[in-house]
């Protein structure tokens, strides 16, 4: 008994390691989808706004009206869109134990194959089908990873989606938008955006980098060339504007 005890507890503790993951880490996806397009959205408004030569104040309600409306978009995006998976994913599963019920031997014979492309084979293989089918709701879960890809802790919190969504969008999506808001000598304000945004761009990167614990040179590269081409892509967009149809406020 104390010997369980003590597995148990050593157990606790190799879970709780950070070998096993960031905790943010199931929510990278929104943290780099947010941060990413907030930052590029923001600083294409910035550097569309430029190009066109609008004058400072446009620039500001328009990166505010930005920051927030499309912040807000994108947050109820991500909730919705992972709600409607967690939707999926439940009908899906539904849908298995109907069949479980109803043609048992063909979803035995799907786990079985599903575990012999395993690696498992001969006795084991018997062994470990009948332990699995043995637990319906075990068999519905495995089921929907093998056929489906499914999870459902992958979509267990389409709220906590839309807020870092939300959170990440604005927090990043503001850096561009800085040099605007506060008193610095215009002609270095666009630059300064420029920077800041390359800065932001690279933080990102890193954050992702950090938290995968993968490509820490290769992320923040990868993530600075996108937010290039659309930056490059908005301000060329102004000036092409302001050339064809004269803007100029």
């Amino acid at each position: 008994m104390e010997q369980q005890e003590n597995l148990q507890k050593a157990l606790r503790k190799h879970q709780q390691e950070e070998k096993h993951g960031n905790r943010l880490g199931s929510h990278i996806q929104d943290i780099v989808y947010g941060g990413n397009d907030g930052i590029v959205t923001t600083f294409a408004v910035v550097a569309g706004t430029v190009g066109a030569d609008m004058p400072r104040y446009v620039i500001i309600i328009l990166g505010l009206a930005n920051l927030f409306a499309d912040g807000t978009s994108m947050a109820t995006g991500a909730y919705l869109s992972m709600k409607s998976e967690l939707d999926q994913y439940r009908r899906l599963r539904k849908e298995e134990l109907e069949e479980i019920e109803n043609i048992p031997e063909i979803e035995r014979e799907e786990i079985r194959e599903y575990l012999r492309e395993k690696g498992i084979t001969g006795e084991k293989l018997e062994t470990v089908t009948a332990a699995i089918t043995s637990h319906r709701e075990l068999w519905a879960d495995i089921m929907m990873q093998s056929e489906h890809g499914m999870t459902e802790s992958s979509y267990e919190n389409p709220i906590r989606s839309g807020i870092f969504t939300f959170c990440s969008f604005v927090m990043f999506g503001s850096i561009p938008l800085l040099p605007y808001l506060f008193t610095i000598e215009p002609a270095r304000r666009f630059p300064i955006a420029i920077a800041s945004t390359a800065v932001a761009l690279t933080i990102l990167g890193f954050t992702r980098s950090i938290i995968t614990r993968e490509r820490l040179l290769r992320g923040p590269i990868e993530v600075i060339s996108i937010g290039a081409v659309g930056a490059l892509v908005a301000y060329g967009i102004g000036v092409l504007l302001r050339n064809i149809v004269g803007v100029a406020l």
